[in-house]
């Protein structure tokens, strides 16, 4: 096909002689016999194939833009090529830029871990313990237990505060709590755990949220890094997308974690035995166990605005509530 050809295929077009599908299917045909033209040949043959289903694909919006007020259609076909190369270029060299910041930024990442594991003393670790075995027991015997006992107030609001914090009591404190009112340790343990087994699907929950604010956390680092290591950069000039891409990424994950570090301090993710719980354990009703919180609560906001001399079960109440 010669070049005077290719210009008569639109006009066809346009009187009727050739369909679309047959005028697209000659200027495929003639680029790939002609592709030199273009400069493809620089290209390799995975390059040259991108460049011709582009133009497959864009042919027919290809034969809407054309205006033959303005030139041949050869003409604007070669200016329509250039530009299809030149944006797969562009694309190519973004996806260069992109694997070669995630191969700087793992290289990094195994550079500050190696050194860090490197100054661990293992000789420092604690040996472990035999694990606690758990042998299931009724609400009925938990509550016959805390009635053997005979708590007065004060002491079953360190009971109740205990075993709302439960999943965060140490053994040292459980020791500490049983000294000091006559509890059995092992019936307190058995108490614990039971209190514990509620919390299994609150703390998947809570891993989970862990989890995402640790991805929001590293995220956030990475993209900044990114945009203060590319800032002066002419790739990332205002007229390329990525770097408000880049941008809008950074702050999204910094607002995640700035919201869910908020949670965290602010107690609402913490994991709590719910007061239901804790009345079947001691026998009480739901209101008692809310009666018995609240008063402690107004204790605790007392006690702050007053010296610091508090008597020992008041030390326990505040410790207990802090867990």
């Amino acid at each position: 096909m010669k070049t005077h050809e290719l210009n008569l295929l639109v006009e066809n077009l346009r009187t009727g002689k050739m369909s679309e599908k047959e005028v697209i299917d000659k200027i495929a045909v003639f680029v790939i016999k002609n592709y030199p033209i273009y400069g493809l040949h620089k290209y390799d043959e995975d390059f040259r194939q991108d460049i011709l289903l582009g133009l497959l694909e864009r042919g027919p919006h290809l034969l809407h833009l054309f205006n033959p007020n303005y030139g041949d259609f050869f003409t604007f076909l070669y200016c329509y090529i250039c530009t299809l190369i030149n944006s797969k270029l562009k694309t190519c060299a973004q996806n260069s830029i992109r694997e070669k910041l995630n191969f700087e930024e793992c290289v990094q990442q195994y550079e500050e871990k190696e050194i860090k594991y490197h100054r661990i003393n293992y000789q420092n670790f604690e040996v472990p313990k035999i694990p606690f075995n758990w042998k299931k027991l009724s609400t009925e015997e938990f509550q016959r237990a805390i009635k053997d006992l005979s708590l007065h107030s004060e002491e079953k609001k360190v009971l109740i505060l205990a075993l709302k914090s439960s999943y965060y009591l140490t053994d040292k404190q459980i020791h500490r709590i049983c000294n000091m009112y006559g509890i059995d340790p092992e019936q307190f343990y058995q108490m614990i755990q039971y209190c514990k087994e509620t919390l299994d699907f609150k703390r998947s929950r809570l891993e989970k949220e862990h989890q995402k604010r640790n991805f929001a956390y590293y995220h956030h680092k990475r993209y900044r890094h990114i945009i203060k290591k590319y800032q002066d950069d002419d790739f990332f000039d205002n007229k390329y997308f990525i770097k408000d891409l880049y941008i809008y990424r950074e702050r999204k994950h910094k607002n995640s974690m700035v919201r869910l570090n908020t949670a965290f301090q602010k107690g609402y993710l913490y994991l709590r035995t719910t007061n239901k719980t804790v009345a079947n354990v001691m026998g009480l009703s739901e209101r008692q166990v809310n009666y018995y919180m609240r008063s402690v609560r107004n204790e605790y906001k007392n006690q702050e605005d007053l010296p610091e001399k508090s008597t020992s079960s008041d030390t326990e109440i505040q410790i207990a509530e802090k867990e």
